[in-house]
């Protein structure tokens, strides 16, 4: 006979594990399959997902486009942001934002042109603050294809967040292209979130990056005073992106040129754990794409003295050679 599976008999089978053992099982359930499905299906089930030991309730979602807005409206973001109710959803434990609706189509969604100015948006963030959020994470989609698209974040948005968050531990930007893009820009996203804002922040995740070769001075890296931690897997360097800075290049992938420099020199100071796995760049004049050189790799290891943990494409004869000049190094592969 055929057994027809109801909501009470779920909630049976259910019952009759052991709470902890729910919990383990649920801890590995994405936040949405958590809240909109499991939740729903009874009452012990909605129980379990309050469980204040799951990490899940750690994890939150922001949207920065409202319904049916095509454009970031900076105005009414700020009003939902101001509201009591977000800022209650938005204390402890919750303590990662994952920022969302900030893409359409392979591309990073505009802010509204006729919109607020930035001082009319100090004066409303002045009292907004969300001290219980370590852990940001603003990447968009992985798009193989998205050279020609607008993926770098409205400077407003960046400055925003960057400006409520003073207890940041953690930024996750990766998928997102890098400035400065144009030659009259001369910041970039990280340099808004510096020691003033964010003095805590010691890692930086910009996974599949694409901009110019400014990025790789580590200016904008050199105002987070506690970084320590690098990850910018497959990343690119394109001259097309900072035209302005496109002939400093050569000093750090041309074992020929006069000046000879080193990834991050500005910043390599006090960095302990860097991951530069599939970095590529891309010649003044050309499309073509070519592999960091080793000696660029291993010109970074040897000035880099806090160094404890290093992945790239290192070639197994460099990293016997950097092993037994540098053994507190821990050398990945991939």
């Amino acid at each position: 006979m055929e057994m027809i599976i109801t909501t009470a008999n779920k909630e049976g089978l259910l019952g009759s594990l052991p709470h902890d053992c729910r919990r383990n099982i649920l801890s590995y359930i994405c936040p949405t399959e958590l809240y909109a499905s499991y939740a729903a299906t009874s009452r012990l089930c909605h129980a379990d997902s309050l469980d204040a030991q799951l990490p899940q309730t750690k994890f939150g979602e922001f949207h920065v486009t409202g319904r049916g807005e095509t454009e970031i409206n900076m105005e009414s973001l700020l009003e939902r942001i101001s509201h009591a109710s977000f800022l209650n959803a938005w204390q402890s434990p919750r303590s990662h934002m994952k920022i969302v609706s900030h893409e359409r189509d392979g591309a990073v969604v505009t802010t509204k042109v006729d919109d607020l100015t930035f001082e009319e948006m100090q004066v409303q963030a002045s009292s907004l603050s969300f001290g219980s959020i370590t852990s940001l994470d603003l990447s968009v989609s992985h798009c193989k294809h998205g050279g020609e698209l607008n993926r770098v974040l409205p400077r407003g948005i960046t400055w925003l967040l960057s400006t409520m968050m003073p207890n940041l531990v953690e930024l996750d930007l990766s998928n997102l292209h890098g400035g400065p893009i144009k030659e009259c820009d001369s910041i970039s996203e990280l340099a808004l979130f510096n020691a003033t804002n964010c003095p805590n922040l010691s890692k930086v995740v910009w996974n599949n990056r694409i901009g110019g070769g400014y990025f790789l001075r580590g200016r904008d890296l050199k105002t987070l005073t506690n970084l320590r931690e690098l990850w910018a897997d497959n990343l690119r360097c394109d001259w097309r992106y900072d035209k302005l800075f496109a002939p400093l290049l050569s000093q750090f992938f041309d074992e020929n040129s006069i000046i000879q420099r080193f990834f991050f020199f500005a910043c390599n100071e006090k960095l302990e754990r860097v991951s530069l796995l599939g970095g590529r760049y891309v010649k003044i004049g050309t499309n073509d794409a070519i592999e960091f050189p080793q000696m660029s790799l291993i010109r970074f290891v040897r000035n880099t003295p806090q160094l404890r943990w290093f992945r790239s494409d290192l070639a197994e004869e460099n990293v016997r050679m950097l092993s037994e000049e540098r053994p507190e190094i821990t050398f990945v592969a991939s």
